[in-house]
C-alpha cells in the first residue's frame, strides 16, 4: 500500500508537546514580545514522533510511505493526519479539500481525535487511543479501515520498531538554545505518567510504561550512526520516575561512550545531587521542570504535588553549578489565581533565574478532569486558541485582557533583564 503522512504546521508549532494536543508561541504585540516570538519560532524546530513510529511500522511490512508537510498528498491508499488543537481549523479544512478532490481513505489520530471524534466527521476513519496497535494491524492485513477504531496502548514498548526518521528533515530539527547542537532528534524511553495532576494532557493516553535500557541504547547508537546526531531530547513526561532504571540507562550511556548531549523533562523531587552528577557525566545538559506556581495550596487543589521549596532551589542551584540548563514552566490563571498570587510567582521565577522560563496561560485540555470541571465556563469556541497563549474560560478573579497582559509582562520582563542576559551569554559561550 501507499501511505501518506500529512502534516500542517508553521514555525513555532510543536504538535508533539502538550500531550500531543500541540502548543505554539504567541505573546503580545509589543516590540519585545515580537523579538521573543521571532527567536522562538526560528530557533526551535521540533518533530512529531508519532509520524516516525507509524512510518517505521508500515515500512517494516514493505509498504511505501511518504511525508507531506503543508501540501496536498499524492494519490495514496491511506492518508493519515495527526490532528491537534493548535491547527484544528486548518486540518479540518484540508480534510474537506481532499474529500472535495475525490481523495478517499483519510484517517485521523492523536489525543484530540480520541476525545473529540465528532470534530472529524469528514474523515473516513478515526483512530482512538495511541495509534500503534491499530497501525500494526493495518500494516499486516492491508485492510482499509472505516469508522471509529479503538487502539489500545502498547504495553511492551520494545515490540515497536525504532522510529524511522529517513522521511523527515532531521538536519533542520533544532532544540536551540536549550541544546544548541545539530543534528538533533527526539527519543522516547517511557510513556505515560503515574501522577494525577487534573490539568495534565498526558493522562489522556495510556498508563506509565518504560522501555528496556538496552533497547534505548541500541536506538541511540543507531541514530548516531545513521543520522550523525549530536543531541537528543527524551520525550518522556516524567523521565526520572524510577531512579534505579535511570541510573542503569545513564551507566550504559557512559559505558558505550556515546558522547551525546541530551535533555529531559521530569520533577525536581525526582532528582538528587548524586543522580545529577551521573546524568551529567552521561551527557545531560538541559531539564524541563514544572514549577507552576508559588501557591502550593492552589496546586494541591488540582492534585499537583509540588516539591519542597528548599529541595527545589537546591537542585536548581546545583544544576547551574555543574552546567545543566533548567527550563522552568509556570502556569498563570488557575481557577483561584489572583493578581497577587501571579505577581508572587513571577517574582519567584526571577529569583530562581533559570536558564529559560515558559509562562503558560491555564488552558483546560479536552479529555482531562480539569476540562470537565470547567467546561461550563469555557467561552472560546476556536480550538486553535487552546494553545496556552489565550484565555479560553471565564475566570473568577481575572479578565481575559489581564491574563494576556500578565503573560506578556512575565515573558518580556524575565528575558529582558541585565541579570538574565549576562547569564545567557555566559552559557552560550560553551555547552560543556
Amino acid at each position: 500500500m501507499k501511505i501518506a503522512l500529512v502534516d500542517i504546521r508553521k514555525n513555532g508549532d510543536n504538535k508533539d508537546y502538550n500531550g500531543g494536543f500541540g502548543t505554539t508561541f504567541q505573546v503580545g504585540n509589543s516590540f519585545k514580545a515580537k523579538i521573543l516570538s521571532f527567536v522562538r519560532s526560528n530557533l526551535e524546530n521540533l518533530p512529531t514522533m508519532s509520524y516516525a513510529y507509524i512510518a517505521a511500522i508500515f515500512k517494516k511490512e514493505n509498504h511505501s510511505v511518504k511525508y507531506y508537510l503543508n501540501k496536498m498528498p499524492e494519490p495514496s491508499d491511506i492518508i493519515l493526519i495527526h490532528v491537534s488543537l493548535i491547527k484544528n481549523k486548518e486540518e479540518i479544512e484540508l480534510i474537506k479539500k481532499m474529500k472535495g478532490e475525490g481523495i478517499k481513505n483519510i484517517g485521523v489520530y492523536g489525543p484530540l481525535a480520541t476525545v473529540k471524534p465528532e470534530l472529524f466527521k469528514e474523515a473516513d476513519f478515526i483512530i482512538q487511543g495511541e495509534p500503534e496497535e491499530a497501525i500494526l494491524k493495518i500494516s499486516k492485513t492491508s485492510k482499509i479501515p472505516k469508522g471509529k477504531i479503538k487502539s489500545n496502548p502498547i504495553l511492551d514498548l520494545d515490540v515497536l520498531p525504532f522510529p524511522d526518521w529517513s522521511l523527515f528533515p532531521v538536519k533542520k530539527y533544532s532544540f536551540s538554545p536549550s541544546l544548541p547542537l545539530k543534528p538533533f532528534i527526539f527519543v522516547l524511553a517511557s510513556r505515560g505518567c503515574p501522577y494525577g495532576c487534573s490539568y495534565c494532557p498526558y493522562k489522556v493516553f495510556g498508563t506509565y510504561r518504560f522501555r528496556k535500557s538496552k533497547k534505548v541504547i541500541e536506538e541511540l547508537i543507531y541514530l548516531k550512526k545513521e543520522y550523525g546526531i549530536k543531541a537528543f531530547y527524551f520525550r518522556d513526561p516524567t523521565f526520572s520516575i524510577n531512579q534505579k532504571r535511570i541510573e542503569e540507562l545513564a551507566g550504559l550511556m557512559v559505558e558505550n561512550k556515546l558522547n551525546l548531549k541530551w535533555g529531559c523533562e521530569t520533577r525536581l523531587d525526582l532528582l538528587n545531587i548524586p543522580l545529577l552528577r551521573l546524568l551529567y557525566k552521561a551527557g545531560l545538559r538541559a531539564i524541563k521542570v514544572g514549577i507552576e506556581s508559588l501557591d502550593h495550596e492552589l496546586l494541591k487543589k488540582h492534585k499537583r504535588l509540588p516539591p519542597n521549596v528548599n529541595h527545589q532551589e537546591k537542585i536548581i542551584k546545583f544544576c547551574k553549578k555543574i552546567g545543566i540548563k533548567v527550563i522552568a514552566f509556570y502556569i498563570m490563571g488557575l481557577p483561584t489565581d489572583t493578581k497577587e498570587s501571579i505577581k508572587k510567582t513571577l517574582k519567584y521565577s526571577k529569583k530562581l533565574n533559570t536558564s529559560f522560563a515558559n509562562f503558560n496561560i491555564c488552558t483546560p485540555i479536552p479529555g482531562t478532569p480539569f476540562y470537565e470541571t470547567l467546561k461550563d465556563k469555557i467561552f472560546e469556541t476556536d480550538l486553535n486558541k487552546f494553545d496556552n497563549f489565550h484565555s479560553v474560560f471565564k475566570h473568577d478573579n481575572l479578565t481575559k485582557k489581564e491574563l494576556l497582559k500578565f503573560q506578556e509582562k512575565a515573558l518580556t520582563s524575565y528575558y529582558f533583564r541585565a541579570r538574565y542576559i549576562f547569564r545567557y551569554l555566559i552559557e552560550r559561550i560553551k555547552i560543556r
